[in-house]
């Protein structure tokens, strides 16, 4: 059990840094995502640079730690995002656009990993419970 939760931590890890990567290309322009239907503008440079930035910090946490409550945590915070891209889909032009998608489809490896995670305590805590 021991080598199969650290390869869905290194996997989760992965997915989670090439959703960084995507978001810091958005945050430098590289990848356009569309705009608003209203108008109104969106700092793409701070969106892109603080999703990106959150997305590296949990792959480092994915990477070198293995503490359930960071996995619970987490993927309260993976539904919180998921919620909040379908929630402001239709005010957008376009609703749904490629790298929007892609950022989803990589999300459910994300997420799929932090469940697993979460719902298998490590054995580290396991034996502080049956203490």
């Amino acid at each position: 059990m021991h080598i199969a939760r650290r390869t869905v931590r290194l996997t989760a890890a992965i997915a989670s840094a090439a959703m960084a990567t995507i978001y810091f290309l958005i945050g430098l322009g590289v990848l356009n995502i569309g705009g608003s239907k209203s108008g109104e503008t969106v700092d793409l440079a701070v969106f892109g640079f603080s999703a990106g930035a959150a997305f590296l910090i949990l792959a480092g946490l994915l990477a070198f730690t293995d503490r359930r409550w960071i996995w619970v945590l987490a993927a309260i915070f993976q539904a919180f995002v998921y919620l909040v891209y379908f929630g402001v889909a239709a005010g957008r032009e376009p609703p749904f656009e490629v790298w929007g998608i892609t950022l989803r489809v990589i999300q459910v490896v994300v997420l799929g990993g932090l469940i697993y995670l979460a719902w298998n305590a490590p054995e580290h805590e396991m034996k502080e419970v049956i203490r």
